[in-house]
């Protein structure tokens, strides 16, 4: 029995046979992480900037009637 020149008989078994590779599925690629939250925050911050700008806007007009 010799396996190199192809007189064995150990038919599965042998260990000249050469494993056949599963293929490998890989993890997928995580998703980008969302933005609507930041949006959120930005366009909360911007609206309250827009409150405060006008409510100062309009406490100087009330200084400056009296």
């Amino acid at each position: 029995m010799n396996c190199c020149d192809y007189n064995c008989n150990q038919g599965r078994n042998c260990p000249a046979r050469v494993a056949h590779a599963k293929p490998i599925m890989y993890a997928a690629s995580p998703l980008p992480p969302s933005t609507w939250r930041k949006q959120v925050r930005t366009l909360a911050y911007w609206l309250l900037m827009a409150l405060m700008g006008l409510s100062w806007l309009a406490l100087l007009l009330l200084a400056t009637q009296a």
